[in-house]
């Protein structure tokens, strides 16, 4: 049975107002058209076509709002009830939910119901500082959230990352020691009580409950900023920084296990750019990394014994160039193509060996 819709309340003691469908009729402005959207967010525009409902939308998210754009009509249906800008969006695969999390203090994350413009689903204060990044899954019953860093004080130092665990530690680059021992815990917090490093966590969305399955700290100073499920094997997951991949198997009530390959320069003889977002290839073991040079980093098990990495754990076997010094800023599947969006405006079809199908230039 599909989550009913619900309206949902703050503290009282934090002095917020109630939200829900009716936030409009509790606010001394009412917002009827919103332009621009938040370009920060990574995949932040979402296709809601669908031939079957005769829907032309798109959505996306503007400042504390979440838009749903007809882009016949010219209407929109707006997404009400953050306190903080969005940060992260995702759209369920048979476009029926749409969800929305912030960044901030007092912070939410909200499945909203695409026909109704409802929120199905709040969760407050996923994590201590609200989320950068989210995914769900296929079947729409998962979300895993990675959390946003915590602003060091003004004039003060950042704090340093706690390791993965007491006993085991990555370095920042090159790493050849990897950890297949995370923390479980909580949401908000690290191992030692300490909320400003990094979380992931993910959650069954529809139950009753609004604590998350499971959880685990990000043990590194590379600050995480994307986050997704492998959609054929959803109990895995992977994230990545500028400088760092972590690939992650998850069960309900169990420890987070993960490991993250090294690749330095010296791997392939050439240098490695930074990072900027991953995705799983379709029916295979492989994954790649977008770069911010046009590289493609393919990872995949490997049966060479290099004495760094385990035989069901990936490694970098090669490194792609697609676009001579342009950043893959979006990477994502439609099936049966790779689709990437450049810094140079460009989107181009690959498919999964990455050659090249088709490219469109000059959209505007």
């Amino acid at each position: 049975m599909d989550p009913q819709p619900e309206a949902f309340t703050r503290d009282p003691e934090r002095g917020a107002d109630e939200l829900g469908p009716s936030v409009a009729d509790s606010v001394a402005l009412s917002l009827h058209w919103s332009l621009g959207l938040n370009k920060d967010i990574i995949g932040g525009v979402h296709n809601l076509t669908d031939p079957k409902m005769d829907a032309t939308e798109m959505f996306y998210a503007a400042a504390h709002t979440g838009v749903i754009f007809n882009y016949n009509t010219g209407e929109q249906r707006l997404l009400q009830g953050h306190v903080n800008p969005i940060m992260a969006t995702a759209v369920s695969r048979d476009r029926k939910w749409l969800i929305t999390a912030d960044a901030g203090s007092d912070s939410l994350l909200v499945v909203w119901d695409r026909v109704s413009a409802t929120p199905m689903k709040t969760i407050l204060d996923p994590h201590p500082n609200g989320a950068i990044a989210l995914d769900i899954t296929p079947d729409s019953k998962f979300i895993v959230t990675l959390s946003a860093p915590v602003p060091a004080p003004a004039g003060g130092s950042t704090t340093k990352g706690p390791t993965a665990s007491p006993e085991k530690s990555q370095t920042e680059e090159g790493s050849t020691k990897k950890s297949m021992a995370a923390l479980p815990g909580p949401a908000s917090t690290s191992a030692d009580g300490n909320p400003e490093c990094q979380s992931i966590a993910v959650w069954d969305w529809s139950s009753g409950s609004s604590a998350p399955l499971c959880s685990a700290v990000i043990g590194t100073q590379d600050i995480q900023t994307c986050i997704l499920f492998n959609a054929w094997d959803i109990h895995e997951l992977a994230t990545n920084g500028r400088r760092r991949v972590f690939f992650w198997t998850w069960d309900a009530g169990q420890p987070f296990q993960f490991y993250s390959p090294a690749l330095s320069a010296g791997d392939f003889k050439q240098r490695v750019a930074d990072y900027t977002q991953t995705i799983f290839l379709p029916n295979s073991t492989q994954a790649a990394t977008g770069t911010y040079d046009g590289d493609v980093v393919i990872w995949d098990l490997s049966l060479i014994v290099d004495g760094l990495s385990r035989p069901d754990e990936r490694r970098a076997v090669k490194i792609v160039k697609l676009c001579p010094d342009v950043a893959l800023n979006v990477l994502l599947v439609h099936t049966p193509f790779v689709v990437i969006g450049a810094a140079d405006g460009a989107v181009r079809f690959y498919d999964y060996q990455f050659r090249i199908q088709a490219w469109f230039e000059d959209l505007s």
